[in-house]
């Protein structure tokens, strides 16, 4: 979430599309309507660019765009799927997942596609990944423990750790901009919910509601708000919390499927 507004996925024209909407959902624009192939995952780039995976040359690849939908580049080309891009804090590097050496795992790029390298480089599945504000370190998911868990590890993926000093579960991570907070998904009290951590690992607990499966937290500008996908009647839709678990609002209410808010 941006000052300007959500980035997020949508079925509301049929396949999944690339839309933005203001913070309190209204002004809602589909930004990609591509019927014929599918967009998700978008991300927010400090100074209002858009990156997202699109399937329109048959798998994932990482494309960019205007904030309005214009402009839409390929920056990734590659014969296995390009996945799941994020911006570091100062709009340089982009991270992103793909399985090229062999495994789903976290690599980087230039804004502009060059110099891609991997950087987790581990026989486990590693997909979702974010830069610290700082840029001093990337969090990002792995199954290497035998269950979704979140490390953290140097710009150049070395000193690959744990995050938490126990080992319970965590997944699609995201700092708050001062870098002070991870919010990240976690079944640790038996259903998805959206939960926050000290960025050091440390005082986790719940945000979203028991009795609402949640995913995907985004924090807003101001750390003071998160927006997530929490199912309703069996699909995804985008909800905005406060940090401390209050003024909860269905900001899709509707019939269709959203989710991967940024």
């Amino acid at each position: 979430m941006t000052t300007s507004g959500i980035v997020f996925v949508s079925t509301e024209d049929g396949e999944m599309d690339i839309w933005t909407m203001a913070p309190d959902g209204s002004d809602r624009r589909n930004l990609t309507s591509t019927p014929d192939w599918e967009e998700d995952h978008p991300a927010w780039s400090p100074d209002g660019m858009i990156a997202f995976c699109s399937r329109r040359h048959g798998k994932g690849e990482i494309y960019l765009m205007d904030p309005d939908g214009g402009s839409q580049t390929r920056i990734t080309e590659n014969d296995l799927p390009d996945l799941r891009p994020h911006f570091s804090w100062d709009g340089q590097t982009i991270l992103f997942a793909s399985d090229r050496v062999g495994q789903a795992d976290i690599h980087a790029m230039d804004r502009d596609g060059a110099n891609q390298r991997p950087l987790s480089n581990h026989p486990s599945f590693e997909v979702e990944s974010a830069y610290d504000p700082d840029g001093s370190r990337i969090v990002f998911t792995t199954d290497r423990d035998n269950h979704r868990r979140l490390y953290v590890m140097d710009p150049d993926g070395t000193n690959q750790r744990p995050l938490e000093a126990t080992a319970a579960g965590g997944d699609d991570p995201a700092f708050s901009p001062d870098g002070q907070w991870i919010a990240f998904t976690s079944q640790r009290d038996g259903e998805n919910g959206i939960f926050v951590m000290r960025a050091d690992g440390t005082e986790s607990r719940r945000v979203s509601p028991l009795g609402l499966v949640a995913t995907q937290g985004s924090f807003s500008p101001d750390a003071s708000q998160l927006v997530f996908a929490g199912q309703v009647d069996g699909k995804p839709q985008l909800h905005r919390i406060d940090v401390d678990g209050s003024n909860l609002i269905n900001l899709s209410d509707n019939d269709f499927e959203e989710f991967a808010a940024h």
